[in-house]
């Protein structure tokens, strides 16, 4: 008779690990879905405040000419010099100098009257926001254009922290090393993480040559990660500053707890990310505009730049308001969609996955 055979018997908890890479996906794609939703509603607010821009037009304001200065500036030199002739000649009449005075005539700005500013229809504004060469499409681009620069710089500083916190967990796990080895490999991950990063900043150029800019690639997303020592800030936590619960796992299992310390870091550098966002954004347009100006980077050119040179040429007030209010919106959209993109990389990366 063969001998009993082994029974395998299902375990509760045999498929914990892909019920947990489950909800790890649903957690992600959540929080996907609420930065578009943020994303969606932002950009519509900004298309709100470009047709309420347009809704006030200003273009039937009559032209003004205003006297020129020049024929009276004329008048009052020859009266002058009628004078001084008469105070070096004793015998001059005044009559005829009194004559003359009193055929000036006079000079005065031409009063302002109406600006010719109206209420248009809401067709006719949504009409011209939507224009190929309106200000809300520039202010769009603009947006779009700073977005890459502002989402990219601030996946830069997590990941540094994540690599920071991996390399602190590496060697502190290598008990073997010796103290010089230890120190020097947490300086070259230092140089690496912290004091790279912060070169480029160094150079004024970029930032008082108008002719020199880093374009609107990859070393303008790390210009915008570096700006403000963000991601030099966030890899010095992740390597100085770890959690002490990789450690314990670490000590637990044996082995080091890579994921679980470049987890941990990532969120306490998300957490001191957040109040880094809207200097971060400003450096985003910052560098499109740079971009704009720069000849070589011509058909990049961002739309905030544009806008702002048109803010700064208008001729009129309300032109040069209408342009300001509309590079404000940007900024602000930027903000709002950097700091929704950090609030959900937090919810993502944490355990109860809830978004404060």
């Amino acid at each position: 008779m063969s001998g009993p055979t082994e029974l395998r018997i299902a375990a509760p908890t045999d498929g914990l690990d892909a019920l947990a890479g489950a909800a790890r996906a649903a957690q992600i794609a959540a929080a996907a879905t609420r930065w578009l939703a943020a994303a969606s509603v932002a950009c519509a607010c900004l298309l709100a405040l470009a047709v309420a821009l347009a809704l006030v037009d200003r273009s039937g304001a009559p032209e003004r000419t205003q006297p020129s200065a020049s024929a009276y500036l004329d008048f009052d030199l020859a009266v002058l010099r009628a004078l001084a002739e008469r105070s070096l000649g004793a015998d001059a009449p005044d009559g005829p100098l009194r004559s003359l005075w009193a055929r000036r005539p006079p000079w005065a700005l031409t009063p302002a009257g109406d600006d010719g500013a109206r209420l248009v229809s809401l067709r006719d504004a949504w009409a011209a926001s939507v224009a190929d060469r309106s200000r809300f499409r520039s202010a769009a681009r603009g947006v779009s254009d700073a977005l890459g620069l502002l989402l990219g710089g601030l996946g830069l500083a997590v990941l540094a922290a994540a690599a920071g916190g991996i390399a602190a967990e590496l060697i502190r796990w290598r008990r073997s090393l010796r103290p010089a080895a230890r120190h020097a490999l947490l300086s070259g991950a230092t140089a690496v993480l912290v004091v790279l990063p912060l070169w480029p900043l160094l150079d004024p150029a970029l930032f008082y040559d108008r002719t020199r800019s880093l374009g609107v690639g990859p070393a303008a997303v790390l210009f915008v990660a570096g700006f403000a020592g963000a991601l030099s800030g966030a890899a010095a936590r992740g390597l100085f500053g770890s959690a002490p619960q990789a450690a314990c796992l670490s000590a637990l299992g044996g082995r080091p707890a890579v994921s679980a310390a470049a987890r941990l870091s990532a969120l306490d550098a998300v957490q001191w990310l957040i109040p880094l966002v809207p200097a971060l954004a400003a450096a985003a347009v910052f560098a499109c505009a740079k971009a704009d100006q720069d000849p070589s980077v011509v058909a990049a050119a961002s739309g905030l730049g544009s806008l702002i040179r048109s803010a700064m040429r208008e001729a009129s007030v309300g032109e040069r308001l209408s342009s300001a209010a509309l590079v404000g919106g940007a900024l602000v959209v930027l903000w709002v969609l950097g700091h929704r993109f950090v609030v959900e990389i937090r919810s993502s990366l944490s355990a109860i996955g809830s978004v404060r």
